[in-house]
């Protein structure tokens, strides 16, 4: 293991450091601006909210990376920091760390998949590597699931994020990603869900260097009871650095989606870019979608925009298409597909972008 990934290792949060913390936080709630829009009744209480310390391992994962660690080490800093329940709650459940390391210059593909209930991947990826990751289900019934994800990404690496799996409909998921970037980094992360219960998928980004480029692009297609939640929290923390938010909703049935995305863009940060775009086409009455924009800007020489737009499917194009003999379901499928689709198409030619379009083919 590589000294700066021993040392990011240790300056994660300990399993009762993490169990302190959520202790403090207490439950998430409505007026949380965290959990805004999230169902939050829906959580269950862990059985740590209201038992002893006894009862918790007294090594957790990071403890056995730096046995000689201090009381008072930098993870205290971090978890005091950390203010999402999802993001605290792996660590909590004493999950041990996936660690790999992807050496510089490196081209690499991987998929990752999280074997329990509650996993934790920490990904260290090297200057000017190439990357492709596709993440996996857990498919093992259990009442709630929570995964982190700590994404490390060096100067000028070209990174792909990517998960488009079949429907699932395990009752309760959270996925919490913290992704940091060097000078020239360029992440792409992109999604599509189809999962038939209650989701939230949190994304934390800081671009720490020059030229950083960030690109998130998420797709729902829900129908039913669905509900599925999405926060991302973007910091610009360098000049020159870029982000971009695209997220288009396809809902029938009674399904619900959230977005609620924030731009922070810090002093001295000149030339910053930043778009977010939020389509949704809602196919029910019952179906409902809530959008909540944050920007939070420090330097006036910035360009960021916001966007948001909900409706029915185009009548014009579907008095088109079926005035030429098409049936009226399959226009609907023709213009939904399409709609999709363009969520997608901006991206390079990659194993992301093949997965993704094959999946809609479907």
């Amino acid at each position: 293991m590589s000294t700066a990934t021993s040392e990011f290792i240790q300056s994660l949060p300990t399993a009762e450091q993490a169990i302190a913390r959520l202790r403090e936080l207490g439950m998430p709630r409505r007026n949380n601006e965290l959990w805004s829009f999230f169902p939050v009744a829906k959580i269950p209480t862990p059985e740590f909210m209201g038992t002893d310390f006894a009862t918790v391992s007294a090594a957790s994962p990071t403890d056995q990376a730096s046995p000689t660690a201090p009381a008072h080490s930098s993870s205290d800093e971090a978890v005091q920091k950390e203010t999402d329940f999802a993001a605290l709650l792996p660590i909590a459940n004493q999950a041990r760390p996936m660690i790999r390391e992807i050496v510089p210059g490196a081209a690499e593909m991987a998929m990752l998949k999280c074997n329990n209930d509650f996993g934790h991947t920490v990904l260290e990826i090297g200057k000017g590597a190439k990357v492709s990751l596709e993440i996996l289900d857990n498919k093992v019934t259990h009442d709630i699931a929570a995964e982190r994800f700590d994404i490390n990404v060096g100067e000028n690496a070209d990174v792909e994020i990517f998960f488009a799996n079949p429907a699932c409909d395990l009752p309760l998921r959270f996925r919490h990603f913290n992704i940091n970037q060097a000078a020239g980094a360029n992440v792409r992360f992109s999604s599509i869900c189809r999962d038939t219960a209650i989701g939230r998928i949190s994304v934390e980004c800081h671009l720490k260097g020059e030229g950083a480029n960030f690109d998130y692009r998420s797709l729902h297609i829900l129908d039913g009871e669905a509900s599925q939640h999405s926060r991302l929290t973007i910091y610009h923390e360098a000049p020159r650095t870029v982000s971009t938010q695209l997220a288009r909703n396809l809902l029938s049935g009674s399904a619900r989606v959230s977005y609620d995305g924030s731009v922070i863009v810090g002093y001295d940060c000149t030339g910053v870019n930043s778009s977010q775009l939020v389509n949704t086409i809602l196919m029910s009455e019952d179906a409902s979608v809530s959008v909540k924009p944050v920007l939070k800007i420090y330097h006036d020489d910035v360009e960021c925009t916001h966007g948001n737009t909900v409706g029915e499917l185009d009548a014009e194009q579907m008095f088109y298409l079926v005035s030429r003999g098409i049936p009226k379901k399959t226009a609907q499928e023709m213009l939904m597909r399409s709609f999709a689709q363009e969520t997608f198409l901006p991206l390079p030619d990659s194993p992301a972008k093949k997965r993704l379009m094959a999946e809609l083919e479907k």
